[in-house]
């Protein structure tokens, strides 16, 4: 039973989705501590929390969970929200129920779903019979490939199958660059080609006993791989096709779709089994699904979701930080003006 504030450790906060799950729950009404660890003893994890502790990388898995359990002991933390792949990865595989020794629950997916729904090839073929799926194959199928050449032509995208993110996404025009893509990444998967006709989409997802509600943004993807600039959409046909995925996957908690409206209709680029990169953008629109999350995860009662999501446009920028030998902190002149402080 919590009597006091929700103790809270978010890793890997120096990386771009720790800061953002940080800052969505900067925006709840309830008490959070917030504290935070990062593998690397020099990145900038400490200017975001209060306290930022540093752990062995997670594929050291021994010695990775004895460090986050040592954390969660030493700070009486309820729960741990991992915010990188390697780390989900490693943490989605204790219990069930998701719990270390100490107490904290991990909140994340179970390892199951993430092995179901994370992994593409996978996901595509349990979705086929539900919503429309741009043709695909097993990129280690040599005549599924073939095949999907003949029906569906170049160009082709060949991705990792449990690859997060545009990093090994590559796009294939003719037949040597399909079979070099094929070579260089590990366990492909090669899609179809979506055209982006209606634009591309980031569809938060959040499913519980008591509701099931999904966010909609039309985005741009910037120099890093990420969203870089966004704007809330009522568009019917993207969110009536996310409902449709978050109820055939059984979802409960959070995750996020990636689609695009192409001049066929709407169709899954992937499911990412965790949280976007875009939560503290969610946040402030009122789609909190880190505090939604966090609140199941410790059995405690939701709020009520508002019936629709306030519009915002969204865009990233860059950012400094400087360490003048006490650590990385925010120059506060450079910081931009403040209109919402409050919101």
């Amino acid at each position: 039973m919590i009597s006091k504030s929700i103790r809270v450790l978010i890793t890997a906060v120096g990386g771009d989705l720790g800061q953002a799950v940080v800052k969505s729950l900067r925006l709840s009404e309830i008490g959070i501590e917030i504290f935070g660890c990062d593998s690397n003893p020099g990145g900038v994890g400490g200017a975001f929390v209060d306290s930022c502790q540093t752990t062995p990388l997670a594929e050291n898995s021994g010695q990775y969970v004895t460090a986050i359990e040592s954390i969660c002991r030493e700070n009486d933390i309820h729960a741990v929200i991992p915010c990188s792949e390697p780390e989900i990865d490693v943490l989605s595989q204790i219990g069930p129920p998701l719990r270390l020794p100490s107490g904290a629950v991990i909140v994340c997916q179970p390892q199951e779903w993430i092995g179901r729904f994370g992994d593409k090839l996978r996901c595509m073929e349990a979705l086929e019979n539900v919503v429309p799926i741009a043709p695909f194959a097993d990129g280690q199928d040599s005549e599924a490939v073939r095949l999907l050449v003949g029906r569906a032509g170049f160009p082709l995208v060949i991705k990792g199958r449990a690859s997060w993110g545009s990093r090994s996404l590559r796009v294939a025009h003719d037949e040597n660059e399909l079979r070099f893509f094929l070579t260089e990444i590990s366990a492909p998967v090669v899609q179809a080609y979506l055209d982006d006709a209606g634009g591309e989409f980031s569809v938060g997802l959040f499913a519980c006993d008591e509701f099931c509600t999904v966010v909609n943004y039309k985005r741009e993807l910037g120099p890093v791989g990420c969203t870089w600039l966004a704007e809330t959409s009522e568009d019917a046909a993207v969110l009536d096709y996310a409902s449709r995925v978050a109820a055939a996957t059984g979802l409960r908690g959070s995750a996020n779709l990636q689609v695009r409206k192409t001049s066929q209709g709407v169709r899954m680029l992937e499911i990412n089994p965790r949280f976007s990169s875009l939560v503290a953008a969610r946040a402030i629109c009122g789609f909190r699904d880190a505090e939604w999350s966090l609140l199941a995860a410790l059995k405690m009662k939701l709020p009520v979701p508002p019936p629709s999501y306030q519009h915002i446009r969204f865009r990233r920028y860059f950012h400094e930080l400087v360490d003048f030998g006490d650590g990385f902190n925010a120059i506060e002149n450079w910081n931009p003006r403040s209109k919402y402080a409050n919101q």
